[in-house]
């Protein structure tokens, strides 16, 4: 999991079309400028599963990736942005007044995205009841303690794939039940099986970019 409160990122888009965007576990506050209209700033959501979305030509983004788990105060953030008329540059400097970074709420994903139990034997390792931990994430994430732990497990599994090693391999190395149980989970999180995700070269690569487990 990627310790850094903020990474930005820029990307140009000349001709459009429907863009891939895969759970990550962040979000991101974004600014979309198409040719001369209004820059559109945006705060990502959190996805459950790869989405497609329109692009359209000679359009730019930048965006700014908040780690997971990290608090955003939403509305007051684009509120000030409207209000003060800033550009992406000034923005990165004054983002860090509407997150929250708390511990607990790290220690408690950077413990669900190592370990490859189940959410019970997390909660042991922390010292907390199952109870405790999964008001914490509900109250903070808006997502259940089972939630990450999966989306860790799946992520790592993804991008662990190879030619070399079999999918069998890969289940059980990720703690998986069996092959079966994997290749339900891939479709579930990224609407591919993992034979298809070998052959999405775009979607491995998304893999590879900072994000959760």
């Amino acid at each position: 999991m990627n310790n850094n409160l903020v990474v930005t990122w820029h990307a140009n888009i000349d001709v459009g079309g429907a863009a891939v965007v895969i759970p990550d576990g962040c979000r991101d506050l974004i600014v979309k400028t198409l040719g001369n209209e209004k820059p559109d700033w945006f705060v990502s959501p959190l996805f459950d599963r790869s989405e497609l979305v329109q692009v359209e030509d000679k359009c730019s983004f930048v965006g700014f990736r908040l780690s997971p788990g990290v608090g955003i105060r939403e509305c007051e953030l684009l509120a000030h942005i409207e209000t003060k008329q800033l550009e992406a540059n000034e923005v990165k400097g004054i983002i860090g007044d509407f997150i929250r970074f708390e511990s607990a709420v790290q220690e408690a994903l950077g413990a669900l995205a190592s370990e490859q139990g189940t959410v019970q034997q997390v909660s042991v390792q922390l010292g907390v009841s199952v109870r405790t931990l999964q008001r914490l994430l509900l109250n903070k994430t808006q997502r259940t303690p089972g939630y990450w732990l999966q989306l860790a497990r799946v992520r790592k599994a993804a991008r662990s794939l190879s030619r070399e090693h079999s999918l069998a391999e890969v289940a059980e190395n990720y703690g998986f039940s069996d092959q079966s149980h994997m290749n339900r989970e891939f479709q579930r999180w990224f609407r591919l099986t993992p034979v298809q995700l070998l052959n999405a070269p775009d979607v491995i690569r998304l893999l590879h970019d900072s994000g959760y487990g």
